[in-house]
């Protein structure tokens, strides 16, 4: 988008600006594309996943793993979805949607334990604290 003389904000080639949006309470599943598309709160995306640009996954959806969301199209909420191009599978149930939340919770209390363990400047000087206090001398180099 140029403006004024001055590039105002980058556009991909369908017009589209490169955002996504995901809501609260979502679980994107492990090499999972999004391209400039919205999800929207409550969602269960499962691996591998493709949702292209303009599509919008509205709340209380579960995509199967390997579902592909053409450009544009719009998931409605309350349902289950999978395939390649995606095609509806079912309602979800009470159960089903209650456990999408607690999905993403227990996603992002993982997360924070995975934080803690893997330290900015690694672990290995615990070891050593380790060795010194049982009075072993570390050999360096």
């Amino acid at each position: 988008v140029v403006a004024a003389g001055g590039e105002v904000g980058k556009v991909l080639d369908t017009g589209f600006p490169p955002v996504t949006h995901i809501g609260h309470y979502c679980s994107i599943g492990s090499g999972s594309v999004l391209v400039s598309c919205r999800v929207d709160d409550f969602c269960d995306v499962g691996d591998k996943c493709t949702i292209l640009e303009g599509a919008w996954v509205e709340s209380h959806v579960i995509l199967e793993p390997g579902s592909v969301v053409p450009p544009y199209t719009r998931i409605p909420s309350g349902g289950r979805w999978g395939g390649n191009p995606i095609k509806f599978l079912g309602e979800l149930g009470d159960g089903a949607k209650d456990g999408i939340k607690k999905k993403a919770e227990g996603r992002g209390v993982m997360a924070k334990e995975h934080a803690v363990e893997f330290l900015p400047v690694g672990s290995t000087y615990l070891h050593l604290e380790d060795l010194e206090r049982e009075g072993k001398t570390a050999i360096q180099g």
